[in-house]
């Protein structure tokens, strides 16, 4: 899906327009109450923080639209799901999560390469190999494999790039035995993508399915949404693939050209990067105080345009830029750089300048000293 397609940002009819305005209304006065606080006060909240922090550098509305879809224009429906989503956030410690990165995630698991981006499919989505053979049920804790998942997931928001909004996802079911068949995650998998991170699947192609399978899918296809079912293709083979995604994007073990994923673990000077913005704690306040305040700006501005004020659609604009902008300078407080990082798939140079005006800061405040 892009942003030109019908129900998004920059296609929606005048009904979904006000649905859109409306859901801001909902959702705010959701978060008040939640709160006990008046507007002004909920960035800040856990919900809040939630919120402007899952929105990341996307325009807030594509989030916002996502659950509208999602919930068939229900804006009720939509409000109730995103308030769940927010307080799942915060019990899930998904911040945490990406604060600590592949720190937090079992090194063993992620070497089994049952599971990793590479590349993009024709339309321009960011590709997500699985490879059931490769998951062992009960190998790790399930606990380990759900936050791998959902670490996943956030890493696919980042491969996203200009007007694309949801990813592929690839499962290649060669070699699979009964002993790969792992039920409760696959339904905690579809409950994540169906409640959680809506509308973000744009594709999932599946290859070389045994015989063995058919009955396992017969027992799942009763759990997915019919739009996600209809997303669903089976293939028959790796030549099948070339249809939606070009060799050069295809690993080495499909049969395509690009070399077999490898991770990448951190180097020492990235080690020492993170450990340089863990210590920085007056940066980090700093950063958050401007990112709660940009999101402050925009919520007051929001809520007046919600409320009728069309006049404000350029300042609107800008305080989304701005929005951008101060989540950009406090990513490397929040997030961790990843192997996507390292292999040049994700691009946030942010990391590099923050670190470098950090050693200058500190090199002077030796020198005064």
């Amino acid at each position: 899906m892009t942003h030109n397609d019908i129900g998004h940002i920059n296609n929606l009819n005048q009904s979904q327009y006000e649905a859109l305005k409306k859901c801001w209304i909902v959702l705010t006065d959701a978060i008040c109450e939640e709160n006990s606080k008046p507007i002004d006060e909920i960035v800040g909240s856990n919900e809040g923080d939630a919120l402007f922090h899952s929105i990341g550098y996307d325009n807030p509305d594509v989030l916002i639209l996502r659950w509208l879809r999602a919930r068939k224009w229900d804006i009720d429906a939509a409000v109730q799901q995103l308030m769940e989503t927010l307080k799942w956030r915060k019990e899930s410690a998904v911040d945490n999560l990406l604060l600590k990165g592949e720190n937090e995630l079992n090194l063993d698991e992620i070497q089994t390469k049952k599971s990793y981006y590479m590349g993009y499919d024709k339309v321009g989505r960011p590709i997500s190999y699985i490879h059931v053979r490769e998951h062992i049920k009960d190998q790790f804790p399930a606990e380990q494999t759900e936050k791998f998942g959902i670490f996943s997931v956030e890493i696919g928001r980042k491969l996203l790039k200009e007007s694309i909004e949801t990813g592929t996802v690839v499962i290649d079911m060669s070699g699979f035995g009964m002993n790969n068949m792992d039920y409760t995650l696959v339904k905690y998998f579809l409950h994540l993508l169906e409640n959680f991170y809506p509308e973000s699947l744009g594709l999932a192609l599946i290859v070389h399915s045994p015989l063995i399978f058919y009955s396992c899918w017969a027992v799942i296809k009763h759990w997915l949404d019919p739009v996600i079912q209809n997303k669903i293709h089976f293939l028959r083979n790796n030549q099948d693939l070339l249809e939606f995604i070009h060799p050069s994007n295809i690993p080495k073990c499909l049969q395509g050209n690009h070399p077999d994923f490898q991770y990448v673990p951190p180097s020492n000077e990235e080690k020492t990067m993170q450990k340089a913005f863990y210590a920085d704690k007056q940066g980090r306040k700093i950063a958050r105080a401007n990112h709660r305040r940009a999101a402050r700006d925009y919520l007051n501005i929001t809520l007046r345009w919600a409320n009728g004020d069309e006049n404000l659609v350029e300042e609107r604009k800008q305080a989304t830029r701005d929005l951008r902008d101060t989540f950009e300078r406090f990513v490397p407080y929040i997030h961790n750089q990843t192997c996507y990082h390292r292999i040049g798939m994700i691009n946030e140079p942010i990391f590099n300048i923050a670190y470098q005006n950090l050693c200058e800061r500190n090199q002077l405040n030796i020198v005064q000293f």
